[in-house]
């Protein structure tokens, strides 16, 4: 009798999912939904995106859509590899959990032990706290755009990344502080990686982690120009030049650098539960998220985030390198895994959470969004709370308007109040605090795992005069580069030889915006002359560049 309700359930093409809630979905239907959530760019004569669905070890959904290769009209499909970027990062973070539980090395060891001619400084950088972003170190993307050398045009080698920290004159911030994404770390644990075994780190992840895991299609690029078999190729669109097909000039594996499938990546989220390499002791580590110095947690682990998502469990990562867009996410749960891979940028983009909600949604928790969890705040009082705050870490700015009687921030996103001085946004589980610490004083901390705090400023808005005073060279001894400030068009310009005008927009007294995001800060002496300036963006702080007499 079995059988026979098994063969029914084939011939209408209906399968049976077994997972911890026992949902039965149809195979068409499940296609018919997704379908309906590919973004209106992407077609047939378009770049896209490749989709993968794994449950309980099986692939339960797989699709290409759009095009891998537009000069030849090749289709995306699920069995062809793609840059997965920073998603690249568990792979050597289960390295080191392996190496760790072994006794190889030990996580907790300074970074100093393992490599020479390495800097000390004030605070101890362990090799935990490279796995987990809370370093301290500097970023060497932002530091190379500083400079004047972009990545993709310029060459970037990992002995160039490991560089921009030996030349660091201080920790950004006491490790273990803060939560800040840095590639580099990754780039120096590589380096550490194949100081301990005596292989390159790509060979050993290759032997020890992909190889046993039957992942036969996935590539770790070692140098740049190396061909990757069976690889889609990633497109952004421009009004002007039409299809362009980016390209990366840096090969650094850690950081990035892995091409794989859907299918491959099955096998890699299955070890998620199964621990099949390993074993139990190093999954566990692998998957244990940092706690910070303050007792927050990170909800970042070795390589993965570790967090909730409308109540559920979820492992998640993303990844982003030339055109090609990597969304992973797991909900252990369920044993639910879901790869989207877009090789056309953010046009290709789908958001993982769209189809755990089209899955899932009868297991989540509702929106934060009830209206009984709100109270009345007078107008009066709201616009008190009205204006510009600078983030303590100087690289982020928020604008807080009243619209329609509501609290508001700058992209529409609505402030509801649930105390006189709290509030939440619906859709997020986060709150905003803000606090009048003196008169002169008002301070807004976010909550959302981890706190961040922002002063509230008065905005500026300096003439042809005020602007006068901030012309001048300006050197880095870090960056070994030199920035000519001047007034061009009315507004304030910095020169570099190798780099296209930066204006700067005045934000507040002595703080301003640079055209690429990064916010500048001018900075004086006792006599009140400005001595210097610093650079701060949302991966890198305070890169100084004194003024010279």
């Amino acid at each position: 009798m079995k059988k026979i309700i098994f063969y029914i359930l084939l011939y209408f093409g209906l399968f049976y999912s077994p997972n911890s809630y026992g949902q039965v979905f149809d195979k068409n239907e499940l296609k018919i939904k997704i379908d309906a959530l590919i973004p209106t760019e992407v077609n047939d004569s378009t770049p896209g995106l490749v989709i993968g669905i794994v449950q309980k070890g099986e692939l339960i959904f797989s699709k290409g859509y759009g095009l891998a290769n537009i000069s030849y009209g090749i289709s995306n499909n699920p069995k062809m590899v793609y840059n997965i970027g920073s998603v690249s990062k568990q792979f050597l973070g289960y390295a080191f959990a392996m190496l760790h539980v072994k006794g190889d090395l030990n996580i907790d060891d300074p970074v100093g032990k393992y490599l020479e001619d390495w800097p000390e400084f004030k605070h101890t950088v362990t090799l935990r706290h490279l796995l987990t972003h809370t370093s301290g170190y500097r970023e060497a993307y932002t530091m190379s755009n500083l400079a004047g050398r972009f990545i993709g045009v310029d060459r970037l080698s990992r002995e160039e990344c490991l560089e921009v920290v030996r030349k660091q004159p201080q920790l950004e911030f006491i490790p273990g502080s803060r939560y800040t994404y840095n590639s580099t770390a990754w780039v120096i644990l590589a380096e550490i990686l194949e100081k301990v075994t005596g292989k390159p780190a790509d060979e050993w992840v290759e032997t020890n982690i992909l190889q046993p895991l039957k992942m036969n299609d996935t590539q770790i690029e070692s140098y740049v120009g190396e061909v990757i078999h069976n690889a889609a190729e990633s497109y952004s669109y421009d009004k002007e030049q039409g299809y362009i097909n980016p390209k990366s000039n840096r090969a650094i594996f850690g950081a990035a650098e892995v091409y794989s499938s859907i299918y491959d990546m099955v096998n890699w989220i299955n070890n998620y539960r199964t621990a099949e390499i390993g074993g139990k002791a190093v999954n566990d580590l692998f998957l244990t998220p940092f706690i910070l110095n303050d007792e927050s947690n990170s909800e970042y682990a070795l390589g993965i985030g570790i967090s909730s998502y409308r109540g559920l469990k979820r492992y998640r990562h993303t990844g982003g390198h030339e055109a090609f867009l990597t969304q992973l996410s797991y909900f252990p749960d369920y044993d639910l895994g879901i790869i989207t891979i877009s090789n056309f940028g953010g046009k290709g983009w789908l958001s993982t959470t769209k189809i755990a909600e089209l899955l899932l949604e009868e297991h989540m928790s509702s929106p934060v969004d009830k209206e009984n969890n709100q109270i009345e705040i007078k107008k009066e009082k709201l616009e008190q709370f009205t204006g510009l705050y600078l983030a303590s870490t100087l690289n982020r700015t928020l604008n807080l308007t009243i619209v329609e009687d509501t609290l508001t921030t700058a992209d529409g996103r609505k402030l509801i109040p649930v105390t006189q001085n709290s509030f939440r946004i619906n859709g997020w589980n986060g709150q905003f605090q803000i606090n009048n610490l003196s008169k002169e004083k008002t301070q807004l901390t976010i909550i959302d795992g981890t706190k961040e705090t922002y002063t509230k400023a008065e905005k500026w808005t300096p003439n042809e005069s005020d602007l006068g005073e901030f012309e001048g060279d300006y050197w880095s001894d870090e960056l070994e580069t030199v920035y000519h400030l001047i007034i061009k068009s009315e507004k304030l310009t910095i020169q570099h030889r190798w780099i296209d005008d930066i204006s700067l927009e005045p934000i507040a007294k002595d703080f301003f915006k640079m055209d690429w995001g990064y916010y500048v800060k001018f900075n004086r002496n006792e006599e009140g002359n400005i001595s210097n300036l610093s650079v701060n963006s949302g991966r890198t702080l305070n890169v100084i560049f004194y003024r010279k007499e």
